[in-house]
């Protein structure tokens, strides 16, 4: 990684490169591998101003500035602004990969971002599930459609004629098997 150094109307000595190269250092924590970087400062009227521009791999560019009366203050709140960018940007990264998609409005069973879970038992081939149940009430044939809006192989809902616990299940393209709770008195 290099930086560069640029200032006007001051001259960059080294113990400010050293101050801004451990900080830079420490950004790729959060930004990953940094591919270069450029430090520019600026004396206006006894306020410092620091600007840093970082480049990362994919295109990412992150852009700061620091204002305060010390040089190093400022060149740490350009860091720390760099830094907020890099965690917010990757809590969005993560974040859409486990987001739940929606489609005409209905949550789609199975991208809710909740992870299939396992019992603590190494042997046990059970996963529990709850992203496949629909709480409302529904009729057949909104069933039908629920359940080719979601794609997922199976729908749990309770019948809205018969108030009884219902499963669909798609077998083919047109096709459809349906398994109702027995009878209660």
């Amino acid at each position: 990684m290099e930086i560069e150094y640029s200032g006007k109307n001051l001259a960059v000595r080294d113990s400010l490169k050293s101050k801004v190269d451990k900080k830079v250092e420490k950004l790729q924590r959060f930004t990953g591998p940094i591919l270069s970087a450029h430090a520019s400062f600026e004396l206006e009227r006894h306020v410092f101003k620091a600007k840093l521009l970082v480049h990362c791999p994919r295109e990412r560019i992150y852009k700061a500035t620091g204002q305060a009366e010390d040089i190093f203050a400022a060149a740490a709140a350009a860091v720390d602004a760099i830094e907020q960018q890099a965690k917010k940007e990757k809590t969005k990264r993560l974040a859409g990969r486990s987001k739940a998609t929606t489609r005409k409005g209905v949550q789609v069973p199975g991208e809710t971002g909740e992870r299939e879970k396992t019992p603590p038992h190494k042997g046990n081939r059970v996963s529990h599930r709850d992203d496949l149940f629909n709480p409302k009430p529904l009729n057949l044939s909104d069933a039908i459609i629920l359940l080719e809006e979601s794609g997922a192989p199976v729908l749990v809902y309770e019948d809205h004629d018969t108030s009884k616990v219902s499963v669909l299940f798609k077998e083919d393209k047109n096709r459809y098997s349906l398994v109702t709770q027995p009878g209660r008195s």
